[in-house]
């Protein structure tokens, strides 16, 4: 049996942090060279993923090309060839590429053909497209590289591949998380195996970075289109497989599609002579999560790695007695520990006494301390100055948004002071509609529920709670409200909750018209009046602190409107 032993290295780079990623590089090569016959990096793990505007930089990409060279010459230590995705910059050009290193040399460079312009990519701003193809020989195995989107294309570089005689199909990824993407891209990736009759290698980066969140589950797919191996969600991996190319030839010899096609095009392979013994590894599949467990992980390595990479010492929020807030100091507790959050209670003249104690039962629950600064003798000091000078005596919007603003001066007071990152407790729901206050509640350094409908708020609120339950069962049946006036609730000015997010999931998500979501049963009016809520917020929008992406549309990378326009949704 003639086995080849695959290193899918899932790794958590920080974007720009070279030095650090080249040492997650050489530990992982380190424990991989007498186990591995190659060992695989995602796409740009040397750099981290998305690089935006410091591909613009030439002081950058020269760093880029030095750390290269650290690299080749740091390979001549190891005995096993290895893959890592980096920047190349070539007469003028960047390219996003796959290095193949081994035994002190750079032996060949592949440049990403389909360059992805869509949704959060922005490739072809930054990258050229390249035209060249990477056909090694290994173990006397064929092998083909691919990065990401090429893959994406049925009768693209992997079917030329095939035609070519390989029998291993690489593809290094930095495939950013979407609620529901993984179920699709798993039977893609299938299809791509069954399809050209070979294996196919699906090496992804994870972490987070910024808006987006990368969930790694790296697999390994046989020619039969099954899967052999996957690797972890949400947390670095390394799986080793073997790889048995008999299987190959089985499914060609009794399936004999491929000899119908021909390739017009020579591309001679590199050969490595790495001719090792090594012994077989046992291969693993790991789980996948559950709707919420899915999600609950990506928003705790979104916080965490956002925390963290940013140099942070923790986080500290407002905590109100709703059920927002209660959800995102529970997601920081379980992200960073309890010693590193921080929550404060802000209550006002309108604040229930069910609300405080709510607030004070779910930081006992998690053993944090709550701060609490009342702020109804500040708020009142505003007031009486503002009539004094302005003549203003009664009570309106202004004096509702003016708590809010109040309570964001002392949270950033705070952090200032302590050197903890503000976190939104602004939900998808609340920010589509622009239910918040601009540099009040909207404002902070990080918004872990930015693309969370506030019906997901509960269900995730929920799954927690199924967990260990810290949450106070009132937080969850209480009607929701702000508590800035007497006997306000969310519904005075939204809809349910449940009508609310399925149009914002309909308008936001699939794109219907109004008089399509009119056909799916939903109310024209109530229609009518979220949309306009959609166009006329968009500033706020803007200027809302950045948030991991969770749905197939996030409002931020994926949507935006512009602020001026005359254009409305309906007519």
């Amino acid at each position: 049996m003639k086995y080849l032993n695959i290193a899918l290295a899932q790794i958590n780079p920080t974007v720009g942090d070279i030095e650090g990623n080249l040492s997650k590089i050489l530990k992982i090569l380190e424990k991989t060279e007498d186990k591995a016959h190659i060992v695989v990096f995602p796409e740009l793990a040397l750099t981290g993923y998305p690089l935006e505007d410091l591909l613009l930089r030439r002081d950058f990409l020269k760093a880029v090309r030095d750390y290269i060279q650290r690299l080749t010459e740091a390979s001549s230590q190891f005995k096993v060839p290895f893959l890592v995705g980096a920047p190349s910059y070539e007469e003028g050009k960047v390219y996003n590429s796959a290095l193949l290193f081994y035994r002190g040399e750079l032996l060949a460079i592949y440049h990403k053909r389909f360059l992805p312009q869509y949704g959060v990519f922005e490739e072809k701003r930054y990258f050229a497209e390249g035209s060249d193809f990477l056909l090694f020989s290994l173990e006397g195995i064929k092998i083909g590289v691919s990065i990401c989107e090429d893959i994406w294309f049925p009768t693209g570089l992997e079917r030329v591949y095939s035609l070519l005689g390989a029998q291993i199909l690489i593809s290094i990824n930095a495939s950013p998380y979407a609620y529901g993407k993984f179920s699709f891209k798993e039977n893609f990736l299938r299809a791509r195996a069954e399809d050209n009759q070979a294996y196919v290698v699906y090496v992804n980066l994870v972490g987070g970075q910024d808006d987006l969140v990368f969930d790694g589950r790296s697999m390994v797919i046989s020619p039969r289109g099954r899967i052999v191996a996957r690797a972890k969600a949400f947390e670095e991996d390394l799986l080793i497989v073997s790889l048995d190319t008999a299987e190959v030839e089985n499914v060609r010899l009794l399936e004999p599609r491929l000899k119908e096609e021909r390739v017009d095009l020579e591309v001679k392979p590199i050969i490595i002579s790495a001719e090792r013994a090594l012994a077989q590894a046992e291969s693993r599949i790991e789980d996948s999560p559950s709707e919420e467990a899915e999600i609950y992980s990506a928003l705790k390595l979104a916080l965490k790695d956002y925390v963290e990479k940013n140099g942070f010492k923790g986080v500290i929020l407002g905590l109100s007695g709703g059920i927002d807030s209660a959800l995102t100091l529970v997601l920081a507790v379980d992200s960073l520990g309890q010693e590193r959050v921080k929550a404060l209670f802000m209550p006002s003249e309108f604040t229930s006494f069910e609300s405080k104690e709510d607030a004070k039962v779910l930081a006992q629950n998690l053993g944090i301390e709550l701060l609490e600064i009342p702020i109804t003798e500040i708020f009142r000091s505003f007031r009486v100055e503002l009539s004094q000078r302005l003549s203003y005596e009664d009570f309106t919007v202004a004096e509702e948004n003016l708590q809010a603003r109040i309570r964001a001066n002392l949270l950033f007071y705070l952090s200032n002071r302590e050197g903890y990152l503000v976190l939104s407790t602004s939900n998808k729901s609340e920010a589509a509609t622009g239910y918040g206050t601009i540099y009040g509640d909207i404002a902070g350094g990080f918004a872990p529920l930015k693309d969370i409908y506030k019906t997901w708020v509960y269900r995730l609120a929920r799954y927690r709670n199924s967990l260990k339950p810290v949450i106070p069962e009132r937080i969850f049946t209480k009607p929701p409200s702000a508590e800035l006036r007497p006997g306000q609730t969310d519904q005075e000015t939204l809809p349910p909750y449940e009508v609310l997010d399925e149009i914002l999931r309909l308008h936001l998500e699939e794109g219907l018209t109004l008089e399509e979501m009119v056909a799916r049963g939903l109310d024209e009016g109530v229609i009518k009046k979220v949309l306009w809520m959609i166009k006329v917020s968009e500033y706020k929008r803007r200027q809302a602190p950045v948030g991991p992406k969770i749905t197939g549309r996030a409002l931020g990378r994926d949507y935006h409107l512009p602020i001026t326009s005359g254009f409305y949704f309906y007519r």
